[in-house]
């Protein structure tokens, strides 16, 4: 009988035993629902993955061409066509190395972050990478010559960036496909075009190329210009150098901004230049007009609310113009005679009687590319003092023109 009893308790005991391990079995379960396992040296995500791998993030406030959400191990980038066309827009998934691609997004071009590797093929991207320390990500360019970073300007002349197209800027270049496909990169960064016929996007995914589209050039905003550099940041997980990056250049703008609000007098300013009989001028919704009322101008077309060249008659222009303030933006000239010579009629207007005629071209090169619109794209601060300078000098005695020029002043390249 007492043996019979002794076998009840250890039963009994064993029983005990097993339902505990099985318990513990089952809170270890639920307090590790983050483990991933290794596959083929990738890692496989477990239900219910909880792991932040990108504790630094990057919204836009301004741009309005793309937008970003964080999932843990990976972001969701949606890039937003800024004309509208349903085939402009895009899905990224950027993944983080190691990490598994997530199920879903059967139509989303995948890049594993951060990438190492890149072609641009644009003057604007090269200046976002420089102001996030990833000039030396860059292997091909299209265009080299017209660069005036000087950290790019080495690195080419050493061989370590090459020339992978037809070295114009046009937006109908020819790249050298077979160059691009030897240096193996991670993406190759490509304009948004706003002819989807000469888009060379679908070339790209052809030859096994991974495109990724920047359109800040489209943004009417200056800042929202500038704030593209969060959106390269989101490929090189460096969001918190972005934030920190653009959050000066706002400051910096907002700043000169308020000055120039305090102004008793807005000066009147007419834009662009005749071309062929036609005048093309920004505008009233574009990122120039933009900058004009920024920096306390009064805007003749400032109630257009176009954000591309609008084309008039020079009649029309010299209606509303011919008593301006300032003439600002003239075109690819060397000094007033330069403009006279081009267009005798341009005398009639009171800014060129009185010599007000400012352009961009102040920082050049040999081949005529602009610094305006290579770091200019992510120093809006600096462009709008360029012209609080110019319409409203005592608000800021101490800033020197630096993008712009007075053109009656010198030749191309005289920043005096």
């Amino acid at each position: 009988m007492n043996q019979e009893h002794r076998k009840s308790r250890i039963i009994a005991v064993l029983a005990a035993a097993l339902l505990v391990a099985v318990a513990a079995a089952g809170i270890m379960t639920l307090g590790h629902t983050s483990d991933t396992t290794q596959i083929n040296g990738i890692s496989q995500e477990h239900a219910g993955d909880s792991r932040d791998l990108f504790p630094d993030k990057a919204y836009p406030e301004y741009a309005k061409g793309y937008s970003v959400e964080y999932h843990g191990t990976y972001k969701v980038v949606q890039i937003h066509d800024l004309l509208g066309r349903p085939a402009g827009n895009h899905t990224y998934l950027l993944v983080q190395r190691g990490e598994k691609v997530p199920e879903g997004y059967p139509d989303a071009r995948v890049f594993f972050i951060p990438v190492e590797s890149v072609i641009t093929l644009s003057v604007s991207q090269v200046s976002h990478l420089s102001a996030l320390s990833e000039t030396s990500a860059i292997k091909g360019h299209n265009g080299i010559p017209y660069i005036l970073d000087e950290e790019f300007r080495e690195r080419a002349a050493s061989g370590k960036i090459v020339e992978i197209g037809s070295g114009t800027l046009s937006m109908n270049t020819q790249l050298k496909t077979e160059t691009m496909i030897e240096l193996d990169p991670d993406l190759v960064f490509c304009n948004a075009n706003g002819n989807m016929e000469s888009d060379n996007q679908q070339k790209l995914v052809e030859a096994g190329l991974k495109p990724a589209i920047a359109s800040d050039w489209m943004e009417d905003h200056p800042l929202a210009r500038a704030e593209w550099i969060k959106y390269y940041a989101l490929f090189f997980n460096k969001e918190m150098e972005a934030n920190a990056f653009f959050g000066q250049i706002e400051a910096n703008y907002t700043s000169i901004r308020e000055k120039a609000g305090s102004a008793d007098y807005k000066p009147t300013i007419f834009s662009g230049m005749e071309y062929q009989g036609t005048w093309y001028a920004p505008g009233g919704g574009s990122y120039v007009a933009q900058l004009f009322r920024d920096a306390g101008g009064d805007y003749i077309l400032s109630e257009d609310n176009g954000s591309g060249d609008i084309p008039l008659d020079f009649e029309m222009v010299y209606e509303r113009a011919h008593n301006a303030d300032f003439y600002i933006n003239v075109g690819y000239v060397g000094g007033a005679d330069d403009l006279l010579a081009r267009e005798p009629r341009y005398a009639k207007f009171d800014a060129v009687k009185n010599g007000s005629i400012y352009h961009f071209d102040a920082r050049t090169n040999e081949y005529g590319s602009l610094d305006y619109w290579q770091s200019g794209a992510i120093h809006p601060d600096i462009i709008l003092a360029d012209l609080v300078k110019i319409l409203h000098p005592d608000l800021i005695p101490d800033h020197e023109l630096y993008y712009y020029r007075h053109v009656g002043a010198g030749t191309t390249g005289d920043s005096s």
